[in-house]
């Protein structure tokens, strides 16, 4: 069989599928990615045939970073953050956005299935280009879930949206055959909406391990991150009380913020602090006894699965609704990012039962049906677009 991986820009839509891609090429099938920016060197570093499919489309100017100051961008990421906790649905300006994005990756993604020919689409939640190449060829679509939201009426609130790239294509606009599939359990999940459920296998790339994650460390290690898009659209000052508590608590604090992160609004940082660059966060978790984070799905997820105490500071997006699985599951805390003290942190690291939960935690996310089980449920899918 072939199968198509269609995902959108952006490392927090390929790593959360690139565990069911080598599961279909280690079980003898044909594989290959049809992506755009970041995500095409992403894949191929993964060992993945990657196709770009719109190499000269700026994203940017859909996603534009507003001249606002920071204080208001954080407001606005948070109110409409919230809005999605109270709702538990993708905002209409998201799904409107990603019609654009689906717009400038529709033409390259159609082309190369009609020359390919693949068997089965697998597709990021919001790739409107693969849903269309989907009906196009008469072939089952698979949406692949990153988040921790059951959305079944998505796809249908996005086909208004998608409608004009549609008839651009030529292609009736109707969704093809679609089947959803969870990266976690149930009982993490929230919202409605039917489908299978597959144990996640976090990846964050690859990268030469430095020699402090390769030796014993010498005191408790926390790792702190904001992800890829809050440190973009707001900075990184909302970790200020995060960082003023460090000086007081007996520990390292790994400061993963990505490439070249803008540190002046953190002021003179303690010495306990350590600042690296882009590090798999799936790895250096195995090396850590706590993280404190922004809430993000992926993030949330790869701590879990190393079975690491989590505090979640909520910022926008789905944050909120992660937090919430977080404190109900015993995964860790949730606080705001300007309420945390030495206490809290000496909590979330020296709590016995709060250790224990997230331990257990780990071993029933480990237990789960991997993608090496999706796979044969799937292919039985072919045929049936």
């Amino acid at each position: 069989m072939r199968v198509l991986f269609a995902v959108s820009p952006g490392l927090d839509h390929l790593y959360p599928a690139s565990g069911l891609a080598w599961a279909f090429r280690t079980a003898g099938h044909d594989v290959a990615v049809a992506t755009s920016g970041v995500s095409t060197e992403a894949a191929a570093h993964a060992g993945l045939p990657v196709r770009e499919v719109s190499p000269d489309a700026d994203f940017t100017t859909i996603f534009p970073r507003s001249s606002a100051p920071p204080q208001q961008r954080a407001h606005d990421m948070r109110q409409r953050g919230l809005t999605m906790a109270r709702t538990l649905q993708t905002p209409e300006v998201i799904l409107e956005k990603f019609s654009r994005v689906s717009d400038l990756m529709v033409e390259g993604t159609l082309r190369f299935a009609e020359a390919w020919q693949p068997d089965l689409i697998v597709y990021s939640r919001l790739q409107g280009a693969a849903l269309i190449t989907a009906r196009a060829l008469g072939v089952p679509a698979i949406e692949h879930g990153f988040s921790f939201l059951r959305e079944g009426s998505m796809p249908q609130r996005f086909l208004p949206h998608l409608v004009p790239v549609y008839e651009r294509m030529g292609v009736t606009p109707e969704l093809p055959s679609i089947t959803s599939v969870y990266f976690a359990p149930e009982d993490m999940m929230h919202g409605d909406g039917e489908g299978w459920t597959m144990r996640s296998v976090p990846f964050h790339g690859g990268g030469t391990l430095p020699d402090w994650m390769a030796l014993p460390k010498p005191r408790p290690r926390v790792c702190v991150t904001l992800g890829t898009t809050v440190p973009h659209l707001t900075g990184v000052g909302s970790l200020q009380s995060v960082l003023r508590a460090a000086a007081d608590v007996d520990a390292e604090f790994v400061l993963a913020l990505g490439e070249d992160p803008e540190l002046e609004s953190l002021g003179t940082l303690p010495g306990n602090v350590r600042v690296v660059g882009w590090t798999p966060l799936s790895t250096l978790l195995t090396t850590c006894d706590a993280i404190i984070h922004h809430g993000g799905a992926g993030t949330t997820l790869a701590s879990a699965h190393a079975g690491v105490p989590q505090l979640a500071l909520p910022h926008g997006a789905d944050n909120w609704i992660n937090a919430a699985m977080i404190e109900r599951c015993g995964l860790g805390l949730s606080r705001e990012p300007d309420g945390v003290d030495a206490p809290l942190i000496k909590t979330l690291l020296h709590d016995a039962e709060l250790a224990a939960t997230a331990r257990a935690a780990a071993r029933r996310l480990a237990a789960e049906p991997g993608p090496d089980q999706m796979v044969p449920r799937l292919i039985g899918l072919v045929g049936k677009g």
